[in-house]
């Protein structure tokens, strides 16, 4: 293990405010232990650059402090923020403990490090508890755990917790500073918002759409805009009509958020358990208009739309299923007579926005919505997440891995985190220095490919289902490429959706199937 005089490189100057040593020296009154971290800290080059008092009721005997460690540690561990060390006197640590630390870093106008904390508590299971509430990416490392008469031990217990965790790996939508890329794509539609424009966001199966309309959720949130996610992938499938379900939950939804805003709910709050789409929006229409009077926006997000118009199931043109038009023209003269309201749809076809029928009435969203397509990742936002997630594991990539990386999967957000991931699996614990290489990456792909076999069959049924001409091109393409120009030109819509979901891409002599597609 490498002597903490390695560690010493970048030191911090110790602190030379009084009213930080004065709070120090009261942190180290209460907590002796808290010295002895401290000197560790110093013979690793780092310092105590803040403390105070928890100011969380009932937790006024816990105390924190701020530490910036060295510039060999911080890069040996993707740290680039101070990180908080919390101390609880309690026997019995309680994970309101923990809760209290992570709003203290919120509360704190410092840039402090948000996913990861070293908390001390004489409670014997402490590791324990820390570990279980350990989740979503965020770290909470015990204190208790090191040995303080070897200063390296405390570097030894941050690989150990750095190093186990895989932020490339993930299942639900990311959003926050585990969200990269879209940048262009999210300012569109932060405009589409602001302007009041009708949008629609559509990609493939694990493409990151609702990351991108939560991230979305975040940047618009604000104490004049109320935000709703509403997720439809619950609804009945046809031929069990949708939209009595989706006023219900709608109705909730809206309900809750003002309630928890003390803003007026009152005509929704009324509607009864029968209430159809001419009530839900004069019930909608009294609600906007007395939010309008507040300078208040509403804003609605709705996921998988696909729900509302399965092409697999139903002709979605001309089908017995009116009350989803009716539906979404009601929203429409919502918009359309209120300034201060606006939606969003999400879902892999759009098929919502671009048909001139639906469900045998004219589409109130035809040329009228504005339509978005969610690509893969460029180079340039790939390589993006590679090094930052990688930098907050203590791993660093190589160039030639980041292509390798980006060869494999074409830049798909799930298939990216996917091999990442892999790869991360494979690499060595009991190291201080993790590093990428390009045969690292090729030596993963075989093994890769079989775990996401079904997930790449599954995207391409899908779609098979929603863009049923986009699938016999492709299978064009694939079969007798040189064929393909001539259906292509015949089928420009259909090209540009191709185009637009990378499926297919444009070379210098015609159209090539994207890499997904070799991976079947």
């Amino acid at each position: 293990m490498p002597m903490s005089s390695g560690w010493r490189a970048g030191a911090i100057m110790p602190p030379s405010n009084d009213n930080l040593r004065l709070h120090i020296a009261e942190l180290e009154e209460k907590f002796p232990v808290a010295r002895e971290h401290r000197r560790a800290l110093v013979e690793l080059g780092s310092q105590v650059v803040h403390a105070e008092k928890c100011t969380v009721n009932g937790l006024q005997r816990c105390r924190l402090s701020l530490v910036r460690f060295s510039g060999a540690v911080e890069s040996a561990f993707g740290l680039t923020r101070e990180v908080m060390f919390f101390y609880s006197p309690y026997p019995d640590l309680q994970i309101r403990e923990l809760e209290a630390a992570k709003r203290a870093i919120t509360r704190l106008r410092r840039d402090v490090t948000p996913d990861v904390i070293f908390l001390w508590s004489p409670d014997p299971r402490a590791r324990q508890k820390l570990d279980d509430w350990s989740q979503g990416g965020f770290l909470a490392i015990p204190l208790a755990s090191i040995d303080e008469t070897d200063p390296v031990s405390l570097v030894a217990l941050l690989r150990d917790y750095i190093y186990a965790r895989d932020l490339f790996y993930e299942s639900t939508p990311v959003r926050g500073d585990r969200f990269f890329g879209r940048r262009q794509l999210l300012q569109a539609m932060r405009d589409d918002v602001q302007n009041q424009r009708v949008a629609g966001l559509f990609g493939l199966r694990k493409a990151g759409k609702t990351s991108v309309l939560s991230q979305l959720a975040d940047d618009v949130s604000a104490e004049n805009r109320v935000v709703i996610l509403r997720d439809l992938e619950s609804l009945p499938s046809p031929p069990v009509d949708p939209i009595p379900s989706l006023i219900k939950d709608l109705r909730a939804d809206f309900v809750e958020v003002l309630q928890n805003r003390q803003l007026n709910h009152r005509a929704l709050s009324q509607l009864g358990d029968l209430a159809d789409i001419s009530d839900f929006r004069r019930a909608m229409q009294s609600v906007l208009r007395d939010l309008r009077k507040r300078n208040i926006n509403i804003v609605l997000l709705l996921d998988e739309i696909e729900y509302l118009t399965p092409s697999d199931r139903i002709d979605i043109s001309e089908g017995d299923m009116t009350s989803v038009s009716q539906f979404l023209g009601a929203l429409r003269s919502l918009v359309q007579e209120n300034q201060n309201f606006t939606f969003v749809l999400s879902g892999l076809t759009s098929a919502i926005v671009e048909n001139g029928r639906l469900f045998g009435r004219p589409n109130p969203l035809f040329s009228w919505a504005k339509t978005h397509f969610l690509a893969p990742f460029d180079r340039d936002e790939a390589d993006e997440l590679a090094t930052s997630v990688g930098s907050r594991m203590g791993i660093q990539i190589e160039p030639a891995a980041l292509q390798s990386f980006f060869e494999a999967t074409g830049g798909h957000a799930f298939l990216y985190r996917s091999l990442a991931s892999a790869v991360v699996q494979q690499l060595p614990v009991d190291v201080f220095q993790r590093r990428i290489s390009r045969p690292d990456v090729l030596r993963t792909i075989e093994d890769w490919k079989r775990t996401v076999a079904g997930n790449i069959n599954e995207m391409v049924n899908h779609v098979r289902r929603y863009y049923p001409i986009e699938a016999l091109m492709l299978e064009l393409l694939i079969e007798s490429p040189e064929d393909f120009g001539s259906i292509a030109s015949e089928n420009p819509l259909e090209l540009q959706h191709l185009l637009s979901l990378g499926l297919v891409e444009k070379d210098g002599y015609g159209y090539q199937a994207a890499t997904i597609l070799s991976l079947l």
